[in-house]
């Protein structure tokens, strides 16, 4: 039998999976995954295709400083900053509020200069780059000149297409399609709101930990004089400061302050807020679909393990907060989605003792042989893909309990962690057997077997009863 592979691989569909995951995420969320994956790189974690992800997630970091750096300065990065804070790498599912596609700042900038219901806002953009290569001291008022003129010429696009459906389709396909449009739509809705954007962005530096008591003051500020000039777009000041949290939930303080708010001025300022709370609840409730989904598709161990420290995380930032807040009702609807990914772990662990299983061939033993039964089946060859992902998915089931306990479930699953390491370590003590029963190259391949064995049995038994196991082999291995 060959020898296996131990460096885990990244299919085609694997890859395609992670990278719309990863792209779903908002920057601050990649940002801590990424930090877990090389964190767990430098440890030497294993299972998981470390350096293929990190450079997936690099790139997605990557694009957000690539399209809006402080330097050099150019009208379409003027543009686009006010709304830099919604931005993701790829959208999967519906269009949601302040999620707008990283692939629509092209499409969305070719109709802005191009498309004549937009030629004012395609002189004041010509106008804004022709003053900042000249150094103008009015690049500021070139700037507000743009976004009114932008304003004006998407509003006429739209207006043109609610009325038109053959200039919508037109529309639709410049922009990419229907979500490119909506992303449109969004951008022209937040036009008139830019400046209160950017207002909150130089007060609140990315990223940011935690908010003081004074900071909340500022935001309360920020927020109250977005609400009387632009009420339609001030929720976004709320969410563009999620998006600038270091933990999107740690912005749930900001809606508990304003929700309790008595000022006169800010009266139904708790409606706006609830913005925070329904788009980690939308992300979270995500998370758990995102798992059902999984849980039904064939298992890949990394993946499993990655959305569930996503989600994980997510429910316990939100708990926590809701949890100082007194807040029953978020509390609630958290342990509802815990539910929902405590059924999928379950499925998960189901799933891994089933790919153990298949890299633990067996085979009916015949009259002669020393062991009765079913008999370990060295013989049969097993693919690096096949011991890859046993290997992988006794180090999940070596994670169950702690995901359990994170999901607040802590009895998950645990029978069948039980059940694979006494099938794990009783598979390698029939191969001591087996090697002491065979001879030439029937014994050089059970060793190869119990090499293998004992790489799945690692993540689940001590270390101390590996090393007998092996001990055992070996001093069987020489046995006349």
């Amino acid at each position: 039998m060959s020898a296996v592979s131990t460096d885990p691989t990244l299919t085609p569909e694997k890859r395609a999976r992670l990278v719309e995951f990863f792209g779903s995420l908002p920057d601050a969320t990649a940002a801590r995954l990424f930090a877990a994956l090389e964190h767990d790189r430098v440890r030497g974690g294993k299972g998981l295709p470390h350096d293929a992800l990190i450079a997936d997630l690099r790139r997605q970091l990557a694009a957000h400083d690539a399209a809006f750096p402080a330097r050099p300065m150019t009208a379409q990065r003027l543009f686009f900053k006010p709304f830099e804070d919604f931005f993701i790498a790829r959208r999967t599912g519906r269009k949601r509020r302040a999620r707008i596609a990283r692939a629509s700042i092209g499409p969305v900038w070719a109709v802005l200069t191009q498309d004549p219901a937009a030629s004012g806002a395609a002189r004041a953009i010509a106008a804004l780059d022709a003053a900042i290569a000249a150094g103008s001291a009015n690049v500021a008022a070139f700037e507000a000149q743009m976004l009114a003129e932008a304003a004006i010429g998407a509003g006429r696009a739209i207006a043109h297409a609610n009325e038109d459906a053959a200039f919508r389709a037109d529309l639709a396909e410049r922009l990419g399609g229907e979500e490119g449009l909506e992303d449109f739509i969004e951008i022209a809705r937040l036009l008139p709101a830019a400046p209160h954007l950017r207002a909150v962005q130089s007060a609140f530096r990315k990223p940011v930990a935690t908010l003081t008591e004074e900071e909340l003051f500022d935001l309360r500020r920020l927020y109250g004089r977005a609400r009387a000039e632009s009420p339609e777009a001030a929720p976004y000041l709320l969410l563009a400061l999620m998006g600038r949290m270091e933990a999107p939930w740690r912005a749930l303080s900001a809606y508990y302050h304003l929700a309790g708010a008595r000022d006169e001025a800010l009266a139904g300022a708790g409606e706006d807020a609830a913005v925070i709370l329904e788009t980690l609840f939308e992300d979270l409730e995500s998370g758990a679909r995102g798992l059902e989904r999984r849980a039904v598709d064939d298992f890949d161990a990394g993946e499993a393990s990655m959305r569930l420290n996503a989600f994980a995380e997510l429910a316990e930032g939100i708990a926590g907060e809701a949890y100082r807040a007194a807040d029953k009702v978020a509390l609630n609807r958290v342990e509802a989605c815990r539910d929902v990914a405590a059924d999928c772990l379950a499925r998960f662990a189901e799933q891994s003792l089933a790919a153990m299983r298949k890299a633990m061939p067996v085979r009916h033993a015949g009259g002669s042989s020393r062991l009765m039964g079913l008999r370990p089946d060295y013989a049969r060859a097993l693919t690096p893909r096949v011991a890859a992902a046993a290997r992988e998915a006794s180090a999940f089931l070596a994670e169950t309990e702690s995901f359990a306990a994170r999901l607040g479930r802590p009895k998950t699953a645990a029978s069948i962690v039980r059940d694979a390491g006494e099938e794990a370590r009783r598979y390698a003590g029939d191969l001591v057997l087996e090697i002491r029963a065979a001879e030439g190259e029937d014994r050089a391949a059970a060793r190869r077997m119990m090499e293998h064995a004992l790489a799945v049995a690692a993540a689940l038994a001590p270390r101390d009863e590996i090393d007998l196991l092996r001990e055992r082999a070996n001093a069987a291995a020489v046995t006349a």
